[in-house]
Parts: C-alpha cells; structure tokens; sequence
C-alpha cells in the first residue's frame, strides 16, 4: 500500500520514536561546556582547591546510573602546579567525580591518563571531590589553557 501525505508524518514520528528506544545515545544529546575567553573567576569561589594535575591512572566505576556517557571515576595523579590549595607542586593526589549531581543536559567530565589538566576540587583527606558535570576543565594542549593560567596568576598576584 503506497504511503499516503496524511500518514508520511505519522510514519516519521514513529521512527524518531523507535530511534530514540533503540538507540538512546544519538536521541538524547549533552552539552559540552562553552569555555569564554578569559577564565572566570568567579568560579573559583565554589572551589577549595584549584590545580594543575598530570592525570596518572584512571579508575572507572563498576556499574554507572547512565552508561550513555562517561562513568564516574576516580582518578591519581600529581600536582604540577598550585593555583589555590593545600597541596604543593610534585604532591600526589587522588580524586573521584561526585555522583550526586544533576545532570541538566551537560556532559560530564571527561579526563585521560598521560594528560595535565587545570582542574577545580573541593575536599580534603584522601580523596579531593571533583564535579562530575558543567565543571570547568581544561587539558594543557586546548588554546585556552595558557590564557586561563595567565589570568589565574595575574589575579592571584
């Protein structure tokens, strides 16, 4: 029976539908954080420790409430350089994303071993909390990571 124009919508509806049950992870999509040009400051505020961390091993976790996108982890590493905190340059460090988070859209974060990044924490102890989402983070080989450390240094001065 040949597809009539009052059923072609029908029918276009009824593949998203079927799409977004069968494959989820091209339905649903998430948000990548905008990073604006000088590093915002007022950030630092929510934040008890701001470092720079070459990521040396990442531990993922057993089973993940959204396994669309990435697992909670844990993460060791060292400090190369300190923003603000209580660690010094050449500490170890361990850190896990927090899992109490909403989600609003926003992909969560996503770091490599071998990688420096600067990254926001809060905690202390044994293991530092670091946001799962809408957290700013950033690698040392994307543009804005020079920018970002010039601005951090310039008003921590």
């Amino acid at each position: 029976m040949p597809v009539g124009s009052r059923q072609f919508p029908l029918l276009i509806l009824l593949s998203l539908a079927l799409t977004s049950i069968l494959c989820p992870s091209i339905a649903l999509a998430c948000k990548d954080r905008i990073y604006p040009p000088t590093f915002p400051t007022v950030e630092l505020q929510a934040f008890e420790h701001v470092y720079v961390i070459r990521v040396d091993q990442l531990m993922y976790a057993a089973s993940s409430e959204d396994s669309r996108y990435s697992k909670p982890f844990s993460f060791e590493g060292k400090v190369v350089r300190v923003i603000k905190g209580t660690k010094v340059a050449g500490d170890a460090i361990r850190a896990a994303t927090t899992s109490d988070e909403e989600a609003h859209a926003r992909c969560p974060i996503s770091l490599e071993s071998g990688k420096t990044y600067l990254l926001m924490l809060n905690g202390s102890g044994l293991t530092y909390r670091l946001p799962r989402y809408g957290s700013l983070y950033i690698a040392t080989d994307r543009p804005e990571f020079g920018r970002y450390l010039a601005d951090l240094t310039k008003k921590s001065r």
